[in-house]
């Protein structure tokens, strides 16, 4: 009777687990869609002509030729403050034609969530690869003067207005993430020359809250704690500055509590309480010295030596701390859209041929 009783309590949790599962697979949240505009960006069909000598390739074709359709989207994120990273490819679920009929899409679906075990996550499959994460990336560039409209310059130079100079300044400018999609050749015949309509999903990867810990840029003996599995020590960290250009090293070494990192987060892993998202150098005047072009790969690394330079117009700050940002509760949510009126290429066109 008691084997019995706990076999049943047995089914449950595992009946339990498979819903919890289901329902983070289907984690769809109108708020969160909201933040994210996708609009197609290009189209792009390729083929390519090989030829082989017999006598020298053991290849059994005397020639091949390689054919495929391609289309490029680029997301725009409204409010990138709480997004960590947006999924290197996506799923596509329905698309019709110029003629409004259906078409048949043979894709693979994303696995479901590996286990939290060591021995699994640091062992990435190539579907898993596919599906994992970039984030977000940004590009240094110079700020522009704001735009005034010929009236209001006009009533600023009648009025002899003084006007104050505009000093641009170097900020981090987001780059939008590009998703892409491999489609099914056949389409150039079948489609009618146009997708009339595309459905699918991507996925985003995005944070409750964000939490920064700050770690003075000095060797030290001491031992930080970061997250529940990581802590670093910095045991090399020094710096020169010559005029507005400033040189740095450090050396930080990394303690997983846990067992080793997890290696490139993709949309099928479990997901940690907290976990290092980026690491930044940051000046005695707050700002961010190393001008990173964004996080780069899921989680960040925390360890590890690095060095760079970096200058700014009028002299520049000391380092004064290492910053690593923390994503709080980080989950993963699936990204609906719908594309219309997607023109194909036409490979007997002659645009573009010599």
């Amino acid at each position: 009777m008691i084997r019995l009783r706990w076999s049943f309590i047995y089914l449950i949790i595992i009946i339990s687990t498979d819903f919890s599962m289901a329902s983070t697979d289907a984690n769809v949240d109108k708020k969160v869609t909201d933040l994210f505009e996708i609009n197609w960006e290009s189209m792009r069909y390729d083929k390519s002509v090989s030829l082989y000598n017999p006598k020298l390739s053991s290849n059994q074709q005397a020639s091949r030729a390689d054919e495929n359709l391609s289309l490029s989207c680029k997301i725009e994120i409204k409010d990138p403050n709480l997004v960590l990273g947006i999924s290197r490819k996506g799923v596509l679920t329905g698309m019709t034609d110029s003629k409004k009929q259906n078409i048949e899409i043979n894709q693979e679906q994303p696995p479901s969530r590996r286990p939290p075990t060591p021995a699994m996550r640091n062992m990435p499959s190539p579907r898993s690869m596919e599906m994992a994460y970039e984030g977000l990336r940004y590009h240094p560039q110079m700020t522009q003067p704001p735009k005034i409209s010929r009236w209001r310059a006009f009533l600023y130079k009648y009025l002899r207005y003084p006007q104050k100079p505009f000093r641009p300044e170097l900020v981090n400018e987001l780059q939008p993430p590009r998703i892409q999609f491999e489609l099914d050749i056949g389409l150039l015949k079948s489609s009618g020359g146009e997708i009339r309509s595309l459905k699918g999903y991507y996925y985003a990867l995005m944070a409750e809250s964000i939490e920064y810990v700050d770690v003075p840029f000095e060797p030290n003996d001491q031992w930080v704690r970061l997250t529940d599995d990581a802590e670093i020590q910095v045991r090399e960290a020094d710096y020169t500055i010559s005029g507005s250009r400033i040189r740095y090293n450090y050396d930080i070494e990394e303690n997983r509590i846990g067992g080793e990192r997890m290696f490139m987060l993709s949309v099928e892993d479990y997901l940690p309480e907290k976990m290092v998202v980026e690491r930044q150098l940051i000046g005695q005047d707050g700002k961010q010295i190393n001008r990173s072009p964004g996080m780069g790969s899921l989680p960040a690394h925390v360890g590890g030596s690095g060095s760079g330079s970096h200058s700014g117009s009028g002299g520049i700050s000391p380092v004064k701390k290492i910053r690593f940002v923390i994503a709080v509760n980080p989950k993963h949510y699936k990204i609906p859209f719908e594309l219309k009126n997607i023109p194909l290429p036409n490979p007997e066109s002659k645009e573009g041929k010599e």
